[in-house]
This record gives structure tokens, sequence and C-alpha cells, in this order.
């Protein structure tokens, strides 16, 4: 005997495909369908969305996983799943424009960027704001031997920008050092170098300074300062707005003192948020309900990556280049963090 496919099996009930189709779970379950077919009705209720990170050896894939089984955990309806994206920001913002992805981590600029419709993006993307979670900044050091102390004395100097191509490269050669009047290949003999090996020519003196966009605190600048000892070097005030108009999503804040070996007073350097977002077609409550979940168990979630550690509901608007979802703003409202 021939073996019925689904819609037969359906029309024996006294439905037709059409019928069927139109049919909420509801009516499902009154056509009596639901014994026979148990997943019908979970799959119509639970909604499936996905988180976007970048590569599986950074912080985001870790934080996305946890953050997403908080949200899972916590929001009645919905599954939410952490997933690598090797395109890390930008490709965050195309797939949450292409409604692929619900949920993202971004660098702020690029964020900014996908708003706006600016390179690298064509057109502006439909994303809004999550919120700002920790922070990144430019740090510049110079071998203690040299005896630079200040931007200007980086004239003439062997500096490590970062990887050809990369962001930190980009803004050093392209933003950080030519508002102080610092042309690459001009003033400064730019090393587009990985950290690792800026690290090694630091210490054996091959070159003069390096400049790197990472969290505070990271291994390798402490590496340097306890091997050779380090001048961090200020940004200047004279350059401030310059820099801002050219990257809105930089803002200045300082390194504090004792984060390194040497360090004996705060540093004011060029900072950026790490941030979170969102498709802006999301529903309210369930954005209310998942950064209520998200920031009423922010340990569960720093076991993840100790970055997050730094997340503070004060700060989730610092640094946030573009408007933030309704259904966050509702939350970060109820406890007294507005913009």
């Amino acid at each position: 005997m021939k073996k019925k496919n689904f819609f037969e099996k359906i029309r024996g009930k006294g439905l037709t495909r059409r019928d069927f189709l139109k049919s909420s779970a509801t009516g499902i379950a009154t056509a009596g369908l639901l014994t026979q077919f148990p997943g019908l009705l979970s799959a119509a209720k639970v909604k499936e969305y996905t988180f976007g990170s970048a590569s599986a050896a950074g912080s985001w894939y870790p934080l996305a996983v946890a953050m997403a089984k908080i949200v899972s955990d916590n929001v009645p309806g919905y599954h939410v799943t952490g997933v690598v994206t090797p395109g890390a920001s930008r490709e965050n913002m195309l797939r949450i424009h292409r409604r692929e992805m619900e949920l993202a981590w971004s660098s702020a600029n690029i964020l900014g960027r996908a708003s706006r419709g600016q390179k690298p993006f064509k057109e502006k993307k439909d994303v809004l704001g999550w919120f700002s979670a920790y922070p990144g900044l430019f740090t510049v050091v110079a071998r203690k031997a040299t005896g630079i102390k200040t931007m200007a004395d980086l004239k003439g100097k062997t500096i490590a920008t970062g990887t050809p191509g990369s962001q930190t490269q980009m803004d050093n050669d392209n933003i950080i050092f030519p508002t102080h009047g610092l042309i690459p290949g001009k003033d400064y003999k730019a090393e587009n170098i990985r950290f690792p090996d800026a690290i090694e020519k630091m210490i054996d003196g091959h070159i003069d300074a390096c400049s790197y966009f990472m969290g505070a605190g990271v291994p390798g600048f402490a590496r340097m300062a306890d091997s050779i000892g380090l001048n961090f070097i200020p940004i200047e005030q004279s350059a401030k707005e310059k820099i801002h108009e050219m990257e809105p999503a930089f803002y200045f804040d300082y390194l504090p003192k004792g984060t390194y070996r040497g360090l004996n007073e705060p540093v004011e350097a060029v900072h950026m948020a790490y941030t979170t977002c969102c498709g802006s077609y999301l529903d309210d409550d369930f954005m209310y309900k998942a950064t209520k979940a998200v920031f009423e168990n922010l340990n569960f979630i720093s076991a993840a990556s100790a970055v997050f550690k730094k997340t503070k509901i004060e700060g989730v608007f610092k640094g946030m280049p573009l408007p933030t979802h309704p259904g966050a703003v509702k939350y970060f409202k109820e406890k007294g963090v507005t913009k």
C-alpha cells in the first residue's frame, strides 16, 4: 500500500492543505491533530532567534552563547542560539538587516556606520542599539629608553599600528596619528604587524612604540611594562575635536593608574565601546524581557569571559552611536538609567 504523505493524512482529518496552512495552533489542536503531530504546537509558539558574535577564538562567541542561554531560559516563547560569525561586526550588521539574525555583538564604529549607511555599507541597515558593554581603547606606548613622552615626540620613529586592513591599523594610520600631525610614511614609519609581533619587537628594541585597540590590563602590555618599562602616551587636547569628528563612536576617558607597572598617573586615551545590537523590527516586550534577563544574570555571563565584568547598567548608553531599542530603554529607565 502506498504510504500517505503528510497532507494526505491531514485531508483524512477533514482539512485541505490550504485549510491547514491557514490554521492557528489553536485550530490545529481543535481539529484533533495535536496528539498525532505533537511538535506542531510547540513549533508554532517558540520563535528561534540567532545571536551573532565573531570568531570562535575571541570573547564575543562565548558571551553570545551565555547571553543566548540566559534569554532562552528567561523569556518564554523564544529560543536564542549564539553562533560564530567569521566576519564579526560587519557580517552581523548585514545579517541583522537581512533578518537572518536578530541579536549581535559589534564594535561601536561599525554599528554606527551601518545605521548611517556609510562605508563599508552601501545603505542604511535596519539595526538599533541594545547596550554598550565594555570599553576598548587605543593604548599608545613607547619604550621607556627612547625618552618619548608625547605624541609629538613620535615624529621620525617606528611605530607598530596593527595588521594591514584591521580596524586598529586603519584608525591608527588614518585618525589617531594624523590628527596629531603625524602622517604614516612621512612623519613616522608604520610597522603593520600583529600585536604579538609588536611585543617581541618592542622588547628587542627593533621598534620605538606601538598603538593597539584593546581592553585595559592586556597581558601583552603588562609583559612589556615588566620587561623594558613603558611610557604611556596621552592623547592631546588639540586633537580631540578632530578625532570625534572623524569617528563619532570614539570618546575620551582615562587608562587608570596602576593598570600596568610604571603607570603612576591616569592617562587620557581614545576609547570606543564594544556594543550589542538588535534588529529594529524586534518586539518591544521581547527586548524588555531579554534586557532584564541579561542584567539580572551578569555574573553568569561574566563567567563566559572576564571582560564582561566591566559591563555595568550605569554605562549602557556610553559610546552608543545610534538609538537604543525602545524595549531595552524601558528596562533601563525603570532602573533609573537614561541617556
